[in-house]
């Protein structure tokens, strides 16, 4: 690889993206860790009390980068994205000495110095304990202005601090985030967790106690603390606390959202085998039914030919029983089309949005082969101004089982609507036919007269025995275009003839 193109791989590096990332010295039951720098902001800022992981967070991040570099496997999981750096510089520990006259800040001041002369865009720099070592005023301000030196170079940044100064400046510097190690206020002890966003607590006095710190010698250090430090520190704790509850509380919900979608899953699958096992039973209760008819019928023709006066008597009653059994199968078909058009028509119910209806689209109404035309959305009582050939009316959302949507200015794609069909009249006969003759030809019948404009219409069926009466009155009460219906008067036809009133 030519020196251009490192140059160019480095001029700019990539969001650091560490996901649960371990320190690779580390044994044992090791917490790891996520960090995002770089992208929406430059630097991050970790707070929280003493030996809770932030120097180790610090120096795993310095680590893992550097191992990338160097082509080593890293202790990371999926997602995890270490940039090319030109320069990676760390100011982590304390470095007295006595032969260079150096105190712990000025160790640091040492090191920073060198840092900042050096960093630019292509540089990772890593800062333990910024601002430590001096007077806690001058040193929150010259870690400010540390801090803000590194942000307009353009590097990407990764510091440790106990200053509450520090924390306020990473949260209104749009370049910094703040992050902070958690502490169980429960057990005072740390637990290695690194939370992004927020920052923590120092904990001192928990941690002094924890160790053996004379309770005397902790309720003056308390009594001691500032009330603008004491009301900072019970709001991070506050902050803290109700972070660790939003969490609970979003993995409750995610638990009970795929339990409630498993629930639901397992009541559509055993629905959907009811239905099958329902339609099965039917099935085979049909087509027993139609083997019995057909014995009846060879029956009835084997014996015409040998019957005496008496026994064509006999032969009458049995085909009054055929009569019966022959309504049975009639009421079982029509019970099977009833429940399958239902099904059909729940199904795309459901799948239709009231909302979704537009003026100008097709919709089919239940009962109806030939689409309409949507004249207005839906109303406040939930119904919908369809036009039906020459016919406008107001139809309910629940009777649209399906819609198409409509391409204004395009009159090659736009839905056609067929031209109103021819007046079928007002009267159809079916007497003497059979009810699967009778029953499609007064559907089609009732269909066309709707489409057509006609109100009221009468159906003529004949007395007889009823059996046929009966089959086209309850075909009425499940029509969706039939508001009401009964029979005749007697100059009219009588029970022979049911006068049927369409919907509006």
């Amino acid at each position: 690889v030519s020196d251009q193109a490192i140059d160019w791989i480095v001029e700019a590096p990539a969001e650091l993206r560490i996901q649960s990332g371990r320190h690779p010295l580390l044994t044992g039951d090791v917490v790891p860790m996520s960090i995002v720098v770089g992208g929406e902001a430059a630097g991050v800022l970790i707070t929280g009390p003493n030996t809770g992981g932030k120097t180790v967070a610090l120096k795993t991040v310095g680590l893992l980068v550097l191992m990338a570099q160097a082509g080593l496997a890293v202790p990371a999981e999926q997602g995890t994205q270490l940039p090319v750096y030109q320069g990676v510089f760390a100011d982590i520990g304390d470095e007295q000495s006595i032969e260079q006259s150096l105190s712990t800040f000025s160790a640091h001041m040492t090191n920073i110095i060198r840092i900042l002369e050096v960093a630019d865009t292509r540089c990772l720099v890593l800062l333990d304990e910024l601002g430590a070592g001096t007077d806690p005023t001058e040193g929150a301000a010259l870690g400010r202005a540390i801090l803000t030196h590194l942000v307009e170079v353009g590097a990407h940044i990764v510091a440790t601090t106990h200053h509450s100064e520090l924390k306020v400046f990473a949260h209104t510097e749009r370049q910094l985030i703040n992050a902070s190690v958690e502490f169980d206020p429960e057990t005072l002890a740390p637990t290695y967790k690194l939370m992004m966003g927020l920052p923590g607590r120092s904990n001192a006095i928990a941690i002094a106690r924890r160790l053996g710190m004379p309770e005397t010698v902790l309720a003056n250090a308390a009594r001691q603390i500032s009330p603008d430090e004491a009301t900072v520190e019970n709001l991070l704790g506050d902050l803290q606390e109700q972070r660790t509850a939003a969490v609970d509380t979003r993995r409750a919900e995610e638990f009970a959202r795929q339990e409630a979608e498993e629930i639901r899953e397992n009541l559509r699958r055993r629905r959907d085998e009811f239905e099958v096992e329902r339609e099965a039973v039917m099935g085979r209760t049909e087509e027993a039914m139609e083997q019995e008819l057909s014995q009846l019928r060879r029956a009835i023709r084997a014996a015409e030919k040998q019957l005496s006066k008496q026994e064509r008597e006999a032969m009458r009653s049995a085909g009054a029983e055929v009569e019966v059994a022959t309504e049975r199968l009639d009421r079982v078909r029509r019970e099977r089309a009833t429940q399958k058009r239902r099904r059909r028509y729940a199904d795309s119910a459901q799948r239709l949005d009231p909302a979704s209806i537009r003026v100008g689209d097709a919709v089919f109404l239940e009962g109806i082969e030939q689409p309409g035309e949507a004249l207005a959305p839906v109303d406040e009582e939930g119904r919908v101004e369809v036009l039906l050939g020459s016919l406008r009316t107001r139809v309910a959302v629940d009777q649209i089982v399906s819609r198409q949507a409509g391409r204004r200015g395009h009159d090659s794609d736009a839905v056609r609507l067929p031209s109103p069909p021819p007046d079928p009249g007002s009267r159809i006969e079916v007497r003497g036919k059979r009810l699967d003759e009778a029953l499609p030809e007064i559907e089609s019948f009732i269909d066309r007269a709707y489409r057509a404009g006609n109100h009221r219409v009468e159906v003529v069926h004949g007395k007889g025995t009823g059996t046929l009466r009966q089959a086209v009155r309850q075909l009425l009460g499940d029509h969706p275009l039939v508001s009401r219906f009964e029979g005749a008067e007697r100059r009219e036809g009588g029970e022979g003839v049911t006068i049927v009133e369409l919907a509006t």
